[in-house]
């Protein structure tokens, strides 16, 4: 009776070292391909790695332009303010003069 006993307590801590390798290893193929698939997809998908190199150089080039644009706009607009002080001088030197209608 104590032979059947140790085969029977053998049997079980076998069945149960096999189950808990099976979850491991669903578990670690679960993972695994879950880590394979977004790493697929990072590197070669639609929304991955390759589109986001080239929709990082289109937007260093639209960068480029609107820092450009910028520049242009500020040159523009550091010329109307000369512009602006000088015809407001020579209104203020129009109605200064003698003469001026009111």
């Amino acid at each position: 009776m104590a032979a059947s006993e140790d085969e029977l307590a053998k049997k079980q801590v076998q069945e149960a070292v096999w189950t808990w390798t099976g979850r491991i290893v669903v578990l670690a193929a679960t993972f695994g391909f879950g880590f394979f698939g977004g790493w697929y997809l990072w590197a070669r998908g639609f929304q991955g790695a390759p589109a986001l190199r080239e929709k990082v150089v289109a937007m260093d080039a639209q960068l480029l332009e609107f820092k450009n644009k910028r520049v242009d706009v500020e040159g523009q607009l550091v010329v109307i303010r000369g512009r602006l002080d000088q015809c407001q001088t020579d209104l203020a030197k129009a109605r200064s003069a003698p003469g001026a209608t009111p």
